[in-house]
């Protein structure tokens, strides 16, 4: 006879949630979390044409990821007591293309940059977005970007001290078009 596993709806410790970095293994719920995201995200901004293109990448996305992550980048995620991720992200002090413009420009000086930070609706009412955000980047300066509808991830940048810098920017052209991302900075 098997008998049916009931999973209590907390840990011991009275945890409805858990943090742990990513392995390999990871990359392509990683990948899938952030496309079911994006569409939250940008669904009022974008048609399915642009969700479309990007799911179409997914292969190569976790190829990516994979490779990241293997050479030792950390990537955290959030996850329930049934193992769905709930939040993720990822910093760097390599900064990307525009991030690097930005902060030249804009003379901020040293800071990690927040690449990767997606929360889910599960996350509402809790400290899952802050505690992501201690684990990628302590205390250090940093910077991150609001892209979207993301409620959660801007009340989580704000709990943790980020505040608004410089006008929102979007791109001219290219599959961004028309998404404006607002830099939020904690120095």
């Amino acid at each position: 006879m098997i008998w049916p596993f009931t999973r209590k709806t907390t840990t011991e410790s009275g945890a409805e949630f858990y943090i742990r970095d990513a392995a390999v293994a990871d990359a392509k719920a990683l990948v899938d979390f952030k496309h079911r995201i994006w569409r939250s995200m940008f669904g009022h901004l974008k048609d399915d044409a642009f969700f479309a293109e990007a799911e179409a990448t997914t292969a190569e996305q976790v190829k990516f990821w994979q490779s990241r992550i293997g050479k030792g980048d950390k990537v955290w995620l959030a996850e329930d007591l049934r193992d769905r991720i709930v939040g993720t992200i990822h910093a760097t002090s390599q900064h990307s293309d525009h991030t690097a413009e930005f902060v030249e420009i804009m003379a901020l000086g040293q800071l990690q940059e927040i690449r990767y930070f997606y929360l889910a609706d599960e996350t509402a009412q809790t400290t899952i977005g802050q505690e992501l955000l201690r684990l990628a980047v302590g205390d250090q300066p940093a910077i991150g970007w609001l892209m979207g509808h993301e409620p959660f991830v801007e009340a989580s940048f704000q709990a943790a001290g980020f505040e608004p810098f410089g006008e929102p920017v979007e791109a001219a052209d290219g599959p961004w078009r028309g998404v404006p991302r607002q830099a939020v900075v904690r120095r």
